[in-house]
């Protein structure tokens, strides 16, 4: 079985109001590959009568702060191996499981000001590595058009968590203060979603204990996960600041687990961002390991959070090609020798293609053609299979030597 991870940036994991919801932020996910893939290969959570993605939140239950009842459910550490009695992630005839990452630590659900302030004095000596001021300044209004462009409720792929409170800063009256008649949900406004995404990244760039819980969390589970016995590989989806922690994870993650990386793919990614305004480095440590050319980053132009990962690190957005060996690099253990991560950058029009929301741009999961689409075929490659758009499974071509039947 392979199993597909998906993580959302921190304010976006909204997990199902109840088990026969489909309200969970990658249900609309799920149920997108289900039609791309062919007919029974995902499977659903089978605790989940309508089906659906298999949740695992970092507190449950809810508000609760105990972190093994939540993880329990991919099964539970017994010594080096995970023993799953009782915890199946798909009924018996699908090949694909998908697993939903939430952190749930509801003390992190307000707004965080300050951190956003840290942030901007750390970032901004570093502002020349990125671009020049007037392209930033461009890019700051094509931001604009794009958090307007093509308006409506935000779907449940980017929806700030409906349990966050309201925002009562005066950072957020100066930007936000809707009259009271106002019929229009406060998560369906581009200003709520841009704002979740700048709270999201400044807590985990400046606030090291929440990043490090978020960090163990996602860690725990990805290697509860790759430990069960009915797992043959796993593919990393990370959207977002769910980049970041995907990247995290992969980083540090122990030299025998590389091999059951069967994909990485990446979209909105601020990576780049992280490394030109923190400094954080480009070494990749065991990412370097997983297989070759098995990285995939989807960006939009006018997304303010994405960038393209191909360019390498002396790379700036006016610079106008954007292909290159790869942003990070690794280190051969045995000669030392420094080497790029191969990664390969798609680009997409998710405010052409899409269907709105609170940031248009940001939102890929809703895109199917130009981002559902291709992750099917990713799945399916990994699982050995070939696919195309709307599930049309292609002829796999007899191995070399093989009877043709």
């Amino acid at each position: 079985m392979i199993v597909l991870v998906t993580i959302h940036g921190i304010g976006f994991q909204q997990a199902p109001s109840s088990k026969v919801a489909q309200d969970g932020y990658a249900d609309a996910l799920h149920a997108a590959l289900a039609q791309q893939l062919p007919k029974g290969m995902l499977g659903d959570d089978p605790d989940r009568p309508n089906g659906g993605a298999v949740y695992v939140e970092s507190s449950w239950p809810a508000a609760s702060n105990q972190t093994e009842p939540g993880l329990a459910r991919l099964g539970t550490w017994q010594g080096n191996t995970v023993v799953i009695e009782g915890q199946p992630l798909v009924g018996d005839q699908a090949g694909v499981a998908h697993v939903a990452l939430v952190y749930s630590r509801l003390q992190e659900q307000s707004e965080d000001t300050i951190a956003l302030l840290d942030l901007g004095l750390l970032g901004a000596p570093a502002v020349s590595h990125y671009a020049t001021v007037g392209s930033i300044i461009r890019m700051a209004f094509q931001d604009v058009r794009a958090m307007h462009a093509k308006p409506g409720p935000s779907t449940p792929s980017l929806s700030p968590r409906e349990t966050k409170p309201e925002h009562t800063s005066v950072f957020s009256r100066l930007f936000h203060h809707p009259a009271a008649s106002d019929p229009t949900p406060a998560n369906a406004e581009p200003t709520s979603t841009f704002r979740q995404v700048q709270d999201d990244i400044a807590a985990y760039v400046v606030r090291n204990e929440h990043r490090e819980r978020v960090r163990a969390f996602v860690r725990d589970a990805i290697s509860r996960i790759m430990a069960r016995p009915d797992v043959d590989g796993v593919i990393v989806n990370g959207h977002s600041n769910g980049c970041v922690m995907t990247f995290d994870f992969l980083a540090a993650m122990s030299p025998p687990q590389a091999p059951k990386v069967r994909a990485v793919v990446t979209s909105g990614c601020p990576l780049r961002k992280y490394v030109d305004f923190m400094d954080w480095g480009t070494d990749a440590r065991s990412f370097g390991l997983v297989r070759a050319g098995s990285w995939t980053n989807f960006y939009d132009e006018a997304d303010p959070v994405a960038d393209p990962m191909q360019p390498d690190a002396t790379w700036k957005r006016t610079d106008s090609d954007p292909g290159g060996p790869g942003l990070f690099v690794h280190y051969n253990p045995q000669t030392g020798e420094r080497a790029n991560v191969a990664v390969s950058d798609v680009k997409v029009d998710n405010v052409g293609a899409g269907v709105g929301g609170g940031l248009p741009a940001h939102n890929y999961w809703d895109n199917v053609h130009e981002f559902v689409a291709p992750l099917a075929g990713i799945i399916t490659k990994a699982t050995g299979d070939q696919v195309g758009l709307n599930g049309a499974a292609a002829v796999r071509p007899a191995a070399a030597g093989a009877p043709s039947n």
